[in-house]
């Protein structure tokens, strides 16, 4: 019984005879407890940080940049002949914004300034007037195309539904596809 008794002289001295085990024990726990302060640390860091560097930050009066893309909230008016704009539809799947050109790259749309028969044609005229209007609809945010290597290439995205994908359910584009569509043959189907 009195082996596992000591005084502060054989603490300092290392003389241990009872417990030796639980000194290792302790001395192993050590790192392990710091590793884990450490990384209670960071992940307060991320939270305090992250928002600011991960999620939008405003740049502009009427747009912000995020995460790899720019949250767009502005009014769009049809472009020029052949000129951009600050915020205006060039087709129905081009735009110009911040004057530089993007296209939605999730789509293809009629040809307005080439059209094959007036139904493409006109599908190009209500294509583009549609696209104007879901633009106009409120904020979204305009996404690289990570399968794009083009820097123009965008996916438009609001509420977490593409853009792209509400012109193709309102008529008047379809999925991307890398072959020519025939519109003329559809517009009378």
């Amino acid at each position: 019984m009195a082996q596992g008794l000591y005084d502060i002289d054989d603490r300092k001295a290392g003389r241990f005879t009872l417990h030796e085990g639980d000194r290792e024990k302790r001395r192993s726990g050590l790192p392990l407890t710091a590793l884990l302060l450490a990384l209670l640390g960071g992940a307060a860091a991320i939270l305090a940080i992250g928002p600011q560097l991960l999620w939008a930050q405003p740049d502009s009066r009427h747009g912000s940049r995020g995460f790899g893309g720019i949250v767009i909230n502005t009014t769009f008016d049809m472009c020029g002949s052949g000129k951009r704009g600050a915020a205006c539809v060039m087709s129905p799947r081009e735009f110009s914004y911040g004057n530089t050109t993007y296209y939605l790259s999730d789509i293809r749309a009629p040809d307005g300034q080439y059209p094959v028969c007036d139904a493409e044609a006109q599908l190009a005229g209500k294509a583009q007037r549609t696209f104007i209007g879901i633009l106009n609809g409120g904020a979204f945010e305009s996404l690289p195309d990570p399968a794009d290597s083009d820097p123009a290439a965008r996916i438009l995205m609001r509420d977490g539904v593409s853009i792209g994908q509400i012109m193709i359910a309102k008529g008047v584009a379809q999925p991307w596809a890398p072959q020519r569509y025939n519109w003329c043959a559809h517009a009378s189907a």
